[in-house]
């Protein structure tokens, strides 16, 4: 049965009605609710086409389609569908008027209230929607499949007409919200998708994050109803992603994301082991793979879910290539689906290769068309596109939705393969958000991160890529992102002069203010700064640089307080030169310039080229402050503009200062936050405890880190191979999640973890790594060192010193007992800790260790009378040349021990005594018990 147009438009009017209550306003879902229980009958008929009535409701959600009609091409269909004369054709541009407090659908409105149409025909949902698609269809910029449906009869022109044969039926009322549906904004309305959904059917919300197009998520409703079967009773919520499957070719629904606007903020959020990936700055990509389609096997689809393939046509051989289709490598039988972004990587360029977002346009069409590269250099052939993969979501026949987060990443690195330059997996590292020094293990990764100039991060739980049903909770399945953009006191750039403003309808209505004049405002430079601050009689020269929009408070106090003396066009303004670079405009018009320029003081995640200009500018700007007290004089010129950006952009790492104003403007936000007592450049080893699950030996090659910084050490000793074994099988007893090489920052990467190993206790061994960081590759063996001449010890030219530690004898642990992680270790002390009596007396003791000793003929001595001995030596990572010397005096003379086999001993800062004895204490009972 066809749906009513008419229906719809109450809805919509009645949401909008809400708005303007100042008391006692209705939530959005309860009118929702009210209005389907209404219509229940006729919304839940057979004949009822609810994906054209899911269309109509949520037109944004149709990212497939594309109309290619703005609001003026729109008023002149309607002045050609109701023949207006000039006096109401002038009443339709009011919308243009600044502080008119009405946009084009209500001026549309009032006419046709004034002046109805003579005939009102029951207008229906679904005779609007075919409109629509027809319309869509011969748009270039629409999606693949729409622009398939296209009638070869119909032309564009010919569509359009069919848009005013419907204004000449409809109400003022439908005719308003017709209006702005054509225009894809219900703004200031904003429609409730997820109560829409759940009206409509109860597993829609759910399906449609599967299955990201209406018709596929409805086909199924209806399959099941078809062959006889109950859905509800076949799925529920908490097994719907056991039995519901992606669909190769139907772009999957994206995570929940989140904003993480301090480290508290995002600990908050997070919670176990939580994957820290580095946010790539490139395009989304969601790669689906169909080998049964040959040569056309390859779909890509961006963020917005459009069909992307045709437009990165250069990044399919980067993909075929690190799946191995159509070799031998290839790991997967007929389908997959993966996740990735796209990046520009340089033969020459770039920090790693990897080059800014805004040289991707040049290799990247539009619908076909090159877009925004006007001003760009040309495209050189040691660039090429590259894919960096963080998921996998389908393989073969078997869903990974519900699997966790861990379990996926692992799976993705046995099906790719990396190929330098063309892909990658993406960089991350585990920390574990349940430890004491989860906070401080967060902000160093953070600081590194701004200091290699890289967009951010991504904080991922190892949870499933979906979660459905009542036992999750808020975050569960979301991704959290951490940017300087996102963090008080970051991103901060300085004061800007603003140089004119124009007014956009739909902005004023959503900012709920009365007679607002002017919605968007415009930043310029001056690019005769000095000579206009020497000699007052220099006309200022303006460059407009960025466009942007005040918040509601913001742009209250710029109206009280801001008093420019506006004009009403470029032309008569005879205040100042003003150069307005069409790639900052894009299509609009300045309505306003400011004689007197106002000064925002302004902040940037960073900088960018927006496409079709050749000069830096602010990338996502955001208004902190608007000032009264301060001169448009005093503002960056557009040559300090450029040098800021150039060195944000091209500086190898942030200066010190800049690391310390990211910890400062990290103290603000987080206040009460516990400290860790670590400097930065401490060099530091830590064991994670109380993690989630084993890893496995795929673990160790796609869990890297974003830095190594100096070569290794690996001190030979007289272990057998059999205790080497079993300490690289790392047999934990607590969960624990050990780190391979423990760097700076501290970014752990995982050995092999037996799967038994699910008990809550501590390690009862600890992982094999050094306190210095690894120049190998996390996926490289451990080499053995050089072979000794000597099969019983090595000398290390070190001054003669007692061999043996004078410490407090101790028994067992008094943290953990024998579950110690220590226990029954015998330790080689470097000669800066020997005499540190915080070690010595306290820390040793404190766990039971009394073999103790200065020299390695001592530690050999006492290994050699163990069946299966365990030693470690301790240094001081912070001195760093002498535990260099240190260390390379134990390497140049390795040892052999029985049976002339070597081993390894590991290398640890001092200061992990500190860090186990927080892990072991922090679980006891009030009594002491474990």
């Amino acid at each position: 049965m066809p749906f009513p147009f008419g229906a719809v438009c109450d809805l919509l009017q009645r949401l909008e009605n809400d708005l303007n209550r100042k008391r006692n306003q209705t939530r959005g879902y309860q009118i929702v609710a009210a209005w389907f229980a209404e219509h229940r009958q006729l919304v839940d008929h057979q004949d009822t086409d609810k994906c054209a009535l899911l269309s109509t409701l949520l037109p944004e959600k149709r990212t497939d389609r594309v109309y290619n009609i703005q609001q003026r091409t729109l008023s002149a269909i309607f002045t050609r569908a109701q023949r207006l004369g000039y006096t109401r054709e002038q009443r339709l541009k009011q919308y243009l008027c600044p502080g008119s407090g009405v946009d084009l659908a209500e001026c549309i409105e009032n006419i046709l209230k004034e002046t109805p149409n003579p005939i009102i025909q029951n207008v229906t949902v679904e005779e609007i929607d075919h409109i629509l698609q027809q319309l869509a269809s011969g748009i270039a910029f629409s999606s693949p499949a729409i622009r398939s449906l296209r009638s070869t009869d119909n032309s564009t022109q010919e569509n359009r007409e069919a848009l005013s044969k419907i204004f000449i039926k409809l109400s003022a009322l439908e005719a308003k919200w017709f209006t702005r549906l054509v225009l894809k904004k219900y703004l200031p309305v904003i429609v409730p998708e997820r109560a829409v959904y759940a009206q409509c059917h109860k597993l829609l919300p759910d399906l449609l994050k599967i299955y990201g197009e209406f018709t596929v998520a409805f086909r199924l409703l209806q399959q099941k109803t078809r062959d006889g079967h109950t859905l509800d009773k076949d799925l529920d919520r908490a097994h719907m992603l056991r039995l519901v499957k992606p669909q190769v070719g139907v772009k999957v629904g994206r995570q929940d994301w989140l904003k993480g606007r301090s480290i508290k903020h995002c600990l908050e959020m997070g919670r176990g082991l939580m994957s820290v990936e580095k946010k790539m700055d490139g395009e989304y990509c969601q790669v689906h793979v169909d080998l049964s389609k040959g040569s056309k096997c390859i779909q890509i689809f961006s963020k917005s879910g459009k069909d992307s393939t045709e437009d990165r046509s250069k990044l399919r051989g980067a993909i075929k290539s690190s799946l191995g289709i159509g070799t031998t490598i290839c790991r997967f039988e007929r389908k997959c689906i993966l996740e990735g972004e796209m990046v520009l990587y340089s033969n020459k360029d770039g920090k790693d290769g990897i080059l800014g977002f805004d040289k991707i346009r040049k290799h990247v069409r539009r619908s076909g068309r090159n877009i925004g590269t006007a001003e760009d250099s040309q495209a050189h052939d040691h660039e090429h596109l590259m894919i960096v993969w963080f998921d996998v979501l389908l393989i073969d026949d078997e869903s990974l939705l519900d699997i966790r987060h861990s379990d996926r990443f692992r799976r993705l690195s046995r099906l790719v393969h990396c190929h330098k330059g063309k892909s990658a997996l993406v960089q991350r590292q585990i920390i574990d958000f349940s430890s004491r020094v989860a906070a401080e293990e967060l902000r160093k990764a953070f600081d590194l991160c701004i200091r290699n100039r890289d967009e951010g991060l991504v904080l991922k739980a190892d949870d499933p890529y979906f979660a459905f049903g009542s036992a999750r909770n808020k975050y569960t399945s979301c991704c959290v992102k951490m940017k300087t953009g996102y963090i008080k006191g970051m991103g901060e750039v300085g004061d800007f002069a603003v140089v004119g403003a124009r007014y956009d309808a739909t902005r004023a209505k959503v900012l709920k203010l009365p007679h607002v004049k002017y919605t968007h405002f415009y930043l310029g430079c001056l690019t005769n700064s000095e000579e206009v601050r020497r000699f007052p009689d220099v006309v200022p020269d303006f460059t407009v640089v960025n466009e942007v929009e005040l918040s509601a408070a913001n742009l209250q106090y710029f109206r009280l307080n801001c008093f420019t003396h506006a004009v009403a066009s470029i032309e008569e303004n005879d205040a100042f030169i003003l150069n307005i670079p069409p790639g900052v405009l894009q299509g609009k018009k300045i309505a306003a310039v400011f004689k007197e320029p106002a000064v925002f003081e302004m902040a940037s995640f960073s900088f960018q080229k927006a496409p079709n200009t050749r000069f830096w500018s602010l990338r996502f700007p955001v208004v902190t402050k608007v000032h009264r007290d301060r001169t448009w004089k005093e503002c960056i010129s557009f040559e300090d503009l450029q040098r800021l950006a150039e060195e944000d952009t091209t500086s190898p790492e942030k200066e010190d200062r800049e690391s310390c104003h990211l910890s400062n403007a990290l103290k603000e936000v987080d206040p009460n936050i516990k400290r860790v007592a670590f400097d930065q450049d401490t060099q530091q080893t830590s064991t994670t405890v109380s993690t989630a699950r084993a890893y496995d030996k795929t673990d160790i090659v796609c869990l890297s880190t974003f830095r190594l910084v100096s070569p290794g050490y690996i001190i030979a000793s007289n272990f057998s191979s059999e205790t080497a074994e079993s300490d690289n099988a790392l047999i934990a007893s607590r969960n624990v999640s050990p780190a391979l090489v423990p760097r700076l920052p501290r970014a752990e990467t995982f050995y092999e973890v037996p799967d038994e190993a699910h008990s809550s206790r501590l390690p009862t061994k600890l992982p094999v790594c050094s306190s210095f960081p690894s120049a190998a590759s996390p996926s490289s063996p451990l080499n053995a060192p050089t072979e000794s001449a000597h099969g019983y010890s090595a000398t290390t030219g070190l001054e003669s010193s007692p061999s043996l530690v004078a410490t407090k004898s101790a028994s067992l642990c008094r943290h953990a007992g024998r579950l110690c992680a220590l226990a029954n270790r015998s330790v080689l002390l470097s000669p800066d800790v020997a005499g540190l009596s915080v070690l010595v007396e306290d820390l040793l003791p404190s766990h039971g260790l009394t073999a103790v000793f200065t020299d390695i003929a001592s530690l050999c001595n006492r290994t050699n009378s163990q069946r299966k001995p365990r030693a470690m030596v301790l240094v001081d990572g912070r001195r760093r040349e002498a535990t260099h010397a240190f260390l390379r005096g134990l390497e140049a003379d390795p040892m052999r021990g029985r049976h002339g086999l070597q081993a390894v001993i590991p290398a640890y800062d001092w200061r992990l005594l500190e860090a186990i004895n927080d892990e072991e204490t922090k679980d006891r009972q009030p009594d002491g018990r474990k």
